[in-house]
C-alpha cells in the first residue's frame, strides 16, 4: 500500500523525537514537510526547525486549512486530543519497507514504521503508531490511536481497542481482545481478554492496578559530589562547562549532582526567570549581551525556532510586543539578530533547553547522576571533609562541594516591609517580580478598575533596567497603558539609559581626563574614578548620551587599571566599578520610544532626586516626599500618585533582610562579606571557604588574573568565571578519581 500521493507536500504536529522518525518517513517517501507545530515548542527536539506554537492556545487562529497534516504525538490520549480540535485533512505516512498486504484497510493519520508487517484483511484505524518491525497478523482490527510498539507481536483475529498501547515486544496470541485505552508492558504474553483502561504485565500477563506516573521533581535528598544552591545563568554555565572537561577525562568515578532552587523551573538562564514574563528585553542589543562563540551558537538556534518564540511574545505581550516584531520583521526574516535587543526570555529557553540536554546526554552514559531539589537552603554546616546544607523543610543534603549561585542579594524594600502594599487610592509594589511579573500587572488591572473616574498617576523608583521594563510593559498591555493619566520615574541622576548612539559627536568625543593619566605613573583607584566622573561630567554637558560614550569611556579607564597594583586594583573592584556603570547604562530604543511617545502626550516626567516617604494628605490622596539631588533638601511632588513601583535594586550586606543561608553562613565564618558589600571574599579557586565556592553577582569586588571584577551580570564575566570555576572543579574531582582508582 502506498501514501497517497496527490500531494507532496505536508505538515507535522509534535516537535518530539517521534516526529523525527515521521519526517524522515515522509521525506524518503517524497514529501516535504512545509511546517511543524507545537503546544510546547520549548520542549521539542534538539533537531526540529523553525516550530510554531500548535492550535491548543490558539485555536481561532490555527491555521486548519491547508496541506494535509499527520499527528506526531507519541502519546495516545494527546494524539486524541490534538485530532479532536483540529479541522485540518490528515494523511498517513508509510515506511518504504514496511510490508501491507494489498486487503489491509489503514485510517488517516496513521503511521507506520520501517520493517514493518500488517497482513491480509487487517484494518487499522485512525491515528494509530505501528512502530518499528512491528508483526500484525491478518484479520486483525486496530483501533483509534492505539500504539503497536516495536517488535510486537499480534497473531491473527487480535482485536486492540482505542488508545491502547501495546509494549515493545510483546506478544498477543490469537483471538484475544483487547479492551479500549489499556496499556500492555514491554515483553508481556497476552493470553486473556483484557479489560477497558486496564494494565498487563508479565508472562503469562496479568492485569495489575496501577496509577498513572507522574512526573515531578526528585525530592529525597542524598549524598553529593556537587551541590549547587541556585540555578540560574552562572551555575548553568559552569555546569555546561564543567561537562564539556568531563568528557575529556578517562576517569571512571560517576559526579553525583545535586541543584537546589527555591522557585519551580531550573535553569531559567535570565534574571527573575519566566517571573518576568516573555516579553521583557534585553537592555542591550544581542551582539554587546553574549560573546562568541555562545553568540554564533545562540542564534543558530533562533534561526531555528523563531515561530514559536515570536507566538510566545504575541501571547505574552501586547501592543509594543506587536510593534517590535513589525519593526523588526526584515531582520527577523533575514536572521539578523546581532543588533536586536531582544526579548530575554529566548535566551533563557536556549539556555534551559542546552543545560537540560546536555545533562540528559551524560547522564545516559553513566557519567553523573543529577538529583533536582525544589526548596530553599536556610543553614549550611561543614563536618569533616563534606557540607550538609539544612533545607526549609528540615531535611538534609550532603555534599562534598557546594556552589553557591544565588544571584544578586535581594530586593531593597522602599515602604514597609511588604511586597504589596494596597489600600484606599493606592498600590505599593516593593517587589515587581514577587510572585511574578504578569500576575502583578493582573493586580494592577483590578486596581484600575476600582478607579474607573480617577485620573491615576504611576511612579517608577529607579531608571535601571527594571524600572524601563515596568515603564514598557505598564505601556505594552493596552488596558493599563491608556488608562494612566502620568507616569513619572525618580531616580538618583535624573536621567534615563541612553539608547541612540549619535556616530558624528560619537567621533568628536575625546575623555581627556581619563587620557591624561596615561603618562602617569602613580596612579590610584580614586584617580582613575574621578577622572572618570569628570569625563562622564563633560559628556553630559554636550549633552551626549551613554550608547554614545560608553564604549569610549570603559576602554580608556579600563586601559588605566593594568597600572593598579592588586589592592588598588581591589578598591577599584569595591568602590567605584559599580557606580561608574550606573552613569553609563544604555538601552534598547524600544524603550527610548515609548519614553518619546509618553512625552509627546505631556505623560511622562523624570525627578532627579532620592524616595523618601509617602504621605496621605487631607483629600486622601498620597504624596511623594523625596531628597531633591541638585538643592539637598526634601521636597513634595505636587502630582498625587497612586501606584508605586520600586525598582531601586538589591540590598547589601548591612541591611537586616539578606537571606537566612547567607547569614548563617557569614555567623558561621564560611563566608565573609568584601569591602564591595554585595559580594564575598574569595580564593583563586572562587572558594570562600574550603570546597564552598561563589559564582554569580557574589563574586563582586573580587580580582581574578589581574581583572577587576564589579559587577557580574554580563554574559561575557559570567562565562569567564564560569570556565574558571568549572576547570577548579575538574581538577579537584579528576585528581582525587585517579588516586581512588590507583589505591
Amino acid at each position: 500500500m502506498e501514501i497517497n500521493k496527490a500531494s507532496k507536500k505536508i505538515r507535522i504536529y509534535g516537535a518530539g523525537g517521534h516526529s523525527q522518525v515521521i519526517r524522515e518517513v515522509l521525506e524518503n517517501i517524497g514529501y516535504e514537510v512545509t511546517e511543524t507545530f507545537d503546544d510546547k515548542p520549548s520542549g521539542r527536539h534538539y533537531a526540529s526547525k523553525n516550530v510554531t506554537t500548535g492550535a491548543r492556545g490558539n485555536l481561532k487562529d490555527f491555521p486548519h486549512d491547508g496541506y494535509p497534516v499527520i499527528i506526531a504525538v507519541g502519546i495516545n490520549a494527546e494524539r486524541a486530543e490534538i485530532a479532536g480540535f483540529l479541522k485540518s485533512d490528515f494523511d498517513k505516512a508509510i515506511h518504504p519497507s514496511a510490508i501491507i498486504a494489498p486487503t489491509a484497510k489503514i485510517g488517516d493519520g496513521t503511521v507506520v514504521f520501517a520493517g514493518a508487517i500488517i497482513q491480509p484483511n487487517t484494518v487499522i484505524g485512525e491515528h494509530v503508531i505501528i512502530n518499528t518491525g512491528a508483526s500484525i497478523d491478518h484479520d486483525n482490527i486496530i483501533g483509534d490511536f492505539a500504539h503497536i510498539s516495536p517488535k510486537a507481536a499480534l497473531c491473527g483475529h487480535v482485536e486492540v481497542g482505542e488508545g491502547s498501547h501495546v509494549g515493545v515486544g510483546a506478544v498477543v496470541i490469537p483471538k484475544v481482545k483487547i479492551g479500549k485505552w489499556c496499556t500492555i508492558g514491554a515483553g508481556t504474553v497476552v493470553l486473556n481478554d483484557v479489560p477497558d483502561y486496564s494494565t498487563v504485565v508479565g508472562n503469562p500477563g496479568k492485569v495489575i492496578k496501577t496509577k498513572t506516573p507522574e512526573e515531578q521533581l526528585n525530592t529525597k535528598p542524598k549524598q553529593s559530589d556537587i551541590t549547587f544552591v541556585g540555578s540560574g545563568i552562572s551555575s548553568s554555565f559552569t555546569i555546561l562547562h564543567f561537562l564539556d572537561l568531563l568528557e575529556k577525562t578517562n576517569t571512571r568515578k560517576k559526579i553525583h549532582i545535586s541543584i537546589i532552587d527555591k522557585y519551580q523551573e531550573f535553569h531559567s538562564g535570565i534574571p527573575y526567570g519566566s517571573r518576568s514574563g516573555f516579553s521583557v528585553h534585553l537592555i542591550t542589543s544581542l551582539k554587546n549581551f553574549l560573546p562568541e562563540p555562545e553568540l554564533g551558537k545562540f542564534i543558530k538556534w533562533l534561526n531555528n525556532n523563531k515561530n514559536w518564540l515570536l507566538d510566545e511574545l504575541k501571547k505574552d505581550g501586547g501592543v509594543l510586543s506587536l510593534d517590535w516584531i513589525a519593526t523588526h520583521a526584515k531582520e527577523i526574516e533575514n536572521n539578523e539578530w546581532e543588533d536586536l535587543f531582544i526579548p530575554r526570555r529566548f535566551f533563557g529557553w536556549y539556555i534551559n533547553e542546552k543545560v537540560k540536554n546536555r545533562l540528559e546526554f551524560f547522564k545516559i552514559k553513566g557519567l553523573i547522576d543529577i538529583n533536582y531539589i525544589n526548596t530553599e537552603v536556610i543553614d549550611i554546616d561543614k563536618k569533616e571533609n563534606n557540607y550538609t546544607l539544612i533545607l526549609e523543610n528540615k531535611t538534609t543534603v550532603s555534599s562534598e562541594k557546594v556552589i553557591l549561585s544565588v544571584g544578586s542579594l535581594p530586593v531593597n524594600t522602599l515602604w514597609k516591609n511588604e511586597s504589596l502594599i494596597e489600600k484606599e487610592n493606592l498600590f505599593f509594589i516593593n517587589n515587581p517580580y514577587k510572585p511574578e511579573l504578569t500576575k502583578i500587572l493582573e493586580k494592577i488591572k483590578l486596581f484600575l478598575k476600582k478607579t474607573p473616574n480617577k485620573k491615576v498617576n504611576v511612579l517608577i523608583v529607579g531608571a535601571n533596567a527594571s524600572g524601563l521594563e515596568m515603564l514598557y510593559k505598564l505601556n505594552d498591555i493596552e488596558d493599563i497603558g491608556n488608562q494612566i493619566n502620568k507616569f513619572t520615574i525618580l531616580s538618583t541622576q535624573g536621567l534615563l539609559p541612553d539608547a541612540v548612539v549619535d556616530e558624528k559627536r560619537q567621533k568628536e568625543y575625546i575623555p581627556f581626563n581619563l587620557q591624561a593619566l596615561t603618562k602617569e605613573k602613580n596612579i590610584t583607584a580614586k584617580i582613575i574614578a574621578e577622572a572618570t566622573f569628570k569625563d562622564l561630567d563633560h559628556a553630559d554637558q554636550m549633552d551626549l548620551g551613554a550608547a554614545s560614550t560608553v564604549d569610549i569611556i570603559s576602554r580608556a579607564f579600563g586601559n588605566l587599571l593594568s597600572k593598579l597594583n592588586p589592592k588598588e586594583l581591589e578598591k577599584f573592584a569595591c568602590h567605584y566599578g559599580n557606580e561608574i556603570g550606573r552613569r553609563q547604562r544604555c538601552a534598547g530604543f524600544h524603550y527610548s520610544k515609548t519614553v518619546d511617545q509618553l512625552k509627546e502626550e505631556n505623560r511622562f516626567e523624570h525627578i532627579a532626586g532620592r524616595f523618601t516617604n509617602i504621605e496621605k494628605n487631607s483629600s486622601g490622596e498620597y504624596s511623594l516626599e523625596y531628597l531633591d539631588t541638585e538643592s539637598g533638601i526634601n521636597k513634595i511632588y505636587e502630582t498625587p500618585v497612586h501606584i508605586i513601583i520600586n525598582c531601586i535594586g538589591g540590598i547589601n550586606f548591612d541591611n537586616q533582610n539578606i537571606p537566612e543561608l547567607l547569614r548563617n553562613a557569614i555567623k558561621k565564618e564560611y563566608c565573609k562579606p568584601n569591602d564591595s558589600k554585595i559580594g564575598f571574599e574569595v580564593n583563586n579557586d572562587l572558594e570562600t571557604s574550603e570546597n564552598l565556592h561563589v559564582v554569580g553577582p557574589l563574586l563582586a569586588g573580587n580580582v581574578f588574573d589581574g581583572k577587576a571584577v564589579w559587577h557580574v551580570e554580563h554574559c561575557g564575566r559570567i562565562i569567564w568565571l564560569s570556565q574558571v570555576l568549572s576547570e577548579k572543579i575538574k581538577n579537584y574531582f579528576f585528581k582525587s578519581s585517579e588516586l581512588k582508582e590507583h589505591q
